[in-house]
Formats: structure tokens, C-alpha cells, sequence
């Protein structure tokens, strides 16, 4: 296909080098016009008009174009559509073959058409997962309507703990366990305090969790007292069993499933090795079917990376689903996560990844220190992507979600033609250190995690007390609410809300902490 690409002078380099290596034949005509956003249908149609086109297949205006670009069709004869708002997303619009508007930017179509399409075959796997766990094996998990299939044809399936539930007020338990359901948890999780067995809080708790929520519930503990609780009450997974508990539990799990550990717990004893650990697995599994448990879930142990090290922990994973595939494994995401001071969205992904290379179904995922805060979602999208490129057979990019989230996939920014300083004058920036009053107050800025919205509290000059709150979920809309309510009136001030109220905002979206007059990142 022969394709004319319609641009402004500062934009064509950056055009230039995005379509370099794209498949089809490219030609980039630079309008008279310095910002692309500046062109328009109706001037690109006249301008046109006086060019010799050679038999192209397409034109794309800039997405930036305002109204509709028929007129140039209309004059060319050729089909015109608007391309991306970036340059750098052309490969990405010409190559993937969407239906192009004359009304929208093409990025925002790419966007809308790949979420949908991650969309529609995720859910259509898991509308027919019946299907899935008969044609690639697997389990469901859960009773009645509170059941999660688990299978190597779905997408892996999140556990998220309740970190030391017990000691948690029956509010707090509740609404972690909702924002565990909103945020695609498949099993709420139940996490109990080692050494110190509470059976009896066992009943309220899971009480609490089916009254905001349909997901199954699982129990994490070794004591057989806590265990026994969780399944007279209900629960419908166990997390975990191993040599040293299993003769005191077996006869009271029923058909909840349960979690079986390459341990001894009691003994201590956990093999280092690898093989030996799949041997010890092999052990205790074949005993727990012995016994009477049927679902039968494999846990070879994550454990933190470098000390102990995490690299003989995958091969025994890697290993155990080579002998026995039908059997589905739990991989202890927070293990490893927990234990490294770095943003977790990438250790997600990569972990994950690993995970699913070596036959985990199921992650374990809790939110225990403040650093591992969205984590349950972090690991649903994490899962829905190692799925999809498992799926299409294809590596873990473009398709269609990722965990980029301080990163760029690829950077936007328009180019600075530094050409314009030779005939601008340039005055550098001086540090601020001239401070006055505003006449019109002072302001305290803080942000509301329960509405997830920015506070800017007003105080008149010389005054302690406030005597105006405006709140609000946007940057823009606080500091404009404020210029309206005649808060500000020095523009230094009106500056430096704006920098505060956007660094609030960008604190919620990240979960970050604000505070205020501080830098959002550590030291500038």
C-alpha cells in the first residue's frame, strides 16, 4: 500500500523516523504550517489541489486535526482518514489494518479496538471454561454459585490474603475482602497469625466475607484447630497441608481443596534441592490421596530471591508439572515481591511470567506493607497478559494491556526545535527565593484517600482557622474552583497551587504519599 502522510514542519523528523522500518511504501508531505495541529481539512484541500499525487491508496491528516477531512477526499479522489495523535504510534495504526475515521484520531480507535479485543477473548475463555478444563484439564474450586475454575486454559487465578485477619476489625475485613473482589481477585484468602492459633474468629470472619462478596474463600494456616474451623464454616480451600499435619486434617477436609506443601513443617524440613523437593512433594500428595483429599493442589514453595534464592524453587516447580501436569500449582507471589524494595508492577510482570513458564495456575498474592499496594490488580493484568501471549503465541508486548506505568512504551513528546533560540531570546530560570504574602490567604493541601480526592483548605492571611475546603478528584477543577471562589491573587501563588494540587493529583493516581512542599520522588 502507498501511503501519503500529511504533516507540519516541526513534526517531520519525528514522522520520518517512526515509519522508517514500517512495511508499506510511505511519503510524508510537509504542509506550510509549523504545528501539525494548526491544519485544516479545508486549507490541506486547497493546497492539494495544486500537487501532483502519485496514485496513493491513502492519505492520513494528523490526528490533532480539527473536524472532518472528507473535503480532501473530495478534492484528491483518495481515501483520507486522520492518523494517531503521536507519531510514534503509526507502525502501530498502519500496520494493525482498523477501520480508520474521518472524524477521530486513529490512537484513540488502536486504544478502544485492543482493550476490546483483550476484552472479548478473555471473556469468551472464560465463558467457556466448562470446555477448557475438559479439553486441557483442571478443577473448579468453590460450591454452589461461589465456584473459580482453574485450569491451564485460563488465565491464572489470584488468591489475595487477608494479612493477620484475625487481629482486623470485621469492617476492615470486610472491605478488603470488596476491594479484593473489585480489584479481580478469584479467591479471598484468609490469613491467620503463625503460632498463635485463633479457631474461634474463623466463623465470623468468613461470615463477614460472604456477606460482601461471592468469591470462594480459602484458609491459610498449618494448624489443624484453624483448619477444621474454616471448613466446618465453609471454606473452600485450604492452604496448607504438608507431612506434618496431614493424618489430623485429611478426614475433615471434604471436597474443599487443598493446598499440599513439599514440608514437614513440624520437623522443619524443607528440601533445598530441587528434585528432592518434587520427590518430598510426590511423597505427601500421594499420601493426602490416601487419605481421602481429592483436590489436590501442589505448592513447591517460593522463596525469596537470592537468599534463600529463588532459582531452585522454579525448577522444582518446572520439574513437578513435567511428571504430574494434572496436578495444579499455587505459585506464592508475595514471597519474592514482599522481599525486594523495588515498584512492583515490573516484579509482577516478570514473576508472573516465570510463574506461568512453569505450570502455575494459581498466585498467591497478599498486600501486606505499603509498598505492595495494588498488587491484586497488578497480578490479574500480569496473569491476563502471560495468558494472551501464551494464547497467540507471541511474546508479552502489544497486546493490548500492560503494566506500564511510570515507563512509556514509547515516548510522545514533540521535539524542541532549539533552531527557534536564535531568533527568541532566552532567559534562564532564578530560583525563588523572594517570598510575599498573598493579601488573599494561605492554603493547606492534602489529599482524601477515602474519596480519592484532592483537599486544598483555605485560610485568610494571619488566621489559623480555615474558612473555605474545596475538594476535588481533578487538579484542573480544584485550582479553577479556587480562582473562581477569588482564594488567589498574587499569580506566584496561583502557580505554585497549581504545582501542588497537579503533584496531589499525581500522588492518588500512583498511591503515592503527598506532602506538601516536598518533591513526589525523593530529592529534584
Amino acid at each position: 500500500m502507498k501511503i501519503l502522510i500529511i504533516t507540519g514542519r516541526l513534526a517531520e523528523e519525528s514522522i520520518i523516523n517512526s515509519v522508517t522500518n514500517i512495511s508499506h511504501q510511505i511519503d510524508v508531505l510537509v504542509l506550510p504550517v509549523s504545528v501539525a495541529a494548526f491544519i485544516t481539512p479545508k486549507f490541506t484541500a486547497e493546497y492539494l489541489k495544486k500537487q501532483t499525487l502519485n496514485s496513493f491508496d491513502m492519505i492520513l491528516l494528523p490526528g490533532a486535526v480539527r473536524g472532518d477531512v472528507t473535503p480532501v477526499e473530495e478534492v484528491t479522489g483518495i481515501p483520507t482518514f486522520k492518523g494517531p495523535l503521536h507519531a510514534s504510534d503509526l507502525p502501530l495504526v498502519i500496520e494493525s489494518k482498523i477501520q480508520l475515521s474521518k472524524t477521530l484520531p486513529a490512537s484513540e480507535l488502536i486504544r478502544d479496538i485492543l482493550k476490546k479485543q483483550v476484552n472479548e477473548e478473555i471473556c469468551q475463555v472464560e465463558e467457556n471454561w466448562r470446555e477448557v478444563i475438559n479439553t486441557s484439564g483442571g478443577m473448579v474450586i468453590g460450591k454452589n454459585d461461589n465456584i473459580i475454575p482453574v485450569s491451564n486454559g485460563l488465565p491464572m487465578r489470584i488468591l489475595a490474603e487477608i494479612v493477620n485477619a484475625p487481629l482486623l476489625s470485621t469492617e476492615m475485613i470486610r472491605k478488603r475482602a470488596v476491594y479484593y473482589t473489585e480489584n479481580g481477585a478469584s479467591i479471598i484468602d484468609i490469613g491467620m497469625l503463625a503460632g498463635q492459633p485463633m479457631p474461634e474468629k474463623i466463623p465470623g470472619i468468613i461470615q463477614e466475607i460472604r456477606c460482601v462478596t461471592n468469591l470462594p474463600i480459602s484458609i491459610d494456616s498449618l494448624n489443624p484447630l484453624e483448619i477444621k474451623s474454616a471448613v466446618d464454616a465453609g471454606a473452600d480451600m485450604v492452604l496448607s497441608l504438608d507431612a506434618g499435619n496431614l493424618k489430623e486434617t485429611a478426614h475433615f477436609v471434604g471436597d474443599a481443596a487443598a493446598v499440599i506443601l513439599p514440608t514437614n513443617m513440624k520437623q522443619g524440613i524443607l528440601p533445598k534441592d530441587a528434585e528432592e523437593r518434587v520427590d518430598y512433594q510426590h511423597k505427601n500428595i500421594e499420601k493426602a490421596r490416601s487419605l481421602g483429599i481429592e483436590k489436590v493442589i501442589g505448592d513447591l514453595v517460593v522463596e525469596p530471591l537470592l537468599k534463600p534464592g529463588l532459582i531452585e524453587a522454579l525448577k522444582a516447580y518446572q520439574l513437578f508439572h513435567k511428571r504430574y501436569p494434572e496436578i495444579p500449582l499455587l505459585f506464592g507471589v508475595g514471597n519474592a515481591v514482599e522481599l525486594l524494595d523495588a515498584d512492583t508492577p515490573g516484579v509482577h510482570a516478570s514473576l508472573i511470567a516465570l510463574a506461568r513458564e512453569v505450570g502455575a495456575q494459581l498466585l498467591h498474592v497478599p498486600e501486606h506493607s505499603d509498598k505492595a499496594r495494588g498488587s491484586v490488580r497488578e497480578a490479574v493484568k500480569a496473569s491476563n497478559m502471560m495468558f494472551l501471549a501464551e494464547r497467540r503465541s507471541s511474546l508479552p508486548k502489544d497486546l493490548g494491556l500492560d503494566l506500564l506505568i511510570l515507563k512509556e512504551k514509547r515516548r510522545i513528546e514533540p521535539l524542541y526545535d532549539t533552531q527557534i533560540e536564535k531568533v527568541v531570546e532566552v532567559t534562564m530560570a532564578k530560583p525563588d527565593d523572594d517570598y510575599k504574602p498573598d493579601k488573599s490567604g494561605w492554603f493547606r493541601v492534602q489529599v482524601d484517600r477515602n474519596t480519592k480526592q484532592i483537599v486544598v483548605i483555605h485560610y485568610s492571611l494571619g488566621q489559623n482557622e480555615p474558612n473555605k475546603i474545596i475538594k476535588g478528584s481533578e487538579g484542573t477543577s480544584v485550582y479553577r474552583s479556587v480562582i473562581d471562589e477569588g482564594l488567589v491573587s498574587d499569580l506566584r501563588h496561583a502557580a505554585y497551587l497549581g504545582r501542588e494540587v497537579t503533584k496531589a493529583e499525581i500522588a492518588l493516581k500512583l498511591d503515592r504519599s503527598y506532602v506538601q512542599d516536598e518533591s513526589l520522588f525523593g530529592s529534584p
